[in-house]
């Protein structure tokens, strides 16, 4: 496999990681700012509420946009499957 072969499929698969991974973080972080500030305000110590919310929040996620999401990543891995043949000979 030639170093400019490898770095594309890398960046393939790096790019669908990244298509799958960033929306659940940034609901995350977005949910823990809103909570933590909500907890600032009303000076609620509880620990376990900002961790279930967002729990709540990613497992809601990806339920509804679970498979939009994925898609990419499981394209990247069905093209380098189907290409492995090709990638052995070089």
């Amino acid at each position: 496999m030639s170093e400019a072969t490898l770095a594309g499929t890398l960046y393939a698969v790096l790019y669908a990681t990244a298509i799958f991974v960033v929306p659940p973080l940034l609901i995350a972080t977005i949910i823990a700012f809103v909570v933590g500030l909500f907890q600032a305000v009303t000076q609620i110590q509880e620990q376990t509420l900002p961790q279930t919310v967002k729990m709540l929040a990613v497992g809601l996620l990806m339920l509804m946009f679970g498979g939009a999401l994925a898609g990419p990543l499981y394209a990247t891995a069905d093209t380098i499957f189907s290409n492995f043949a090709s990638y052995a000979s070089h």
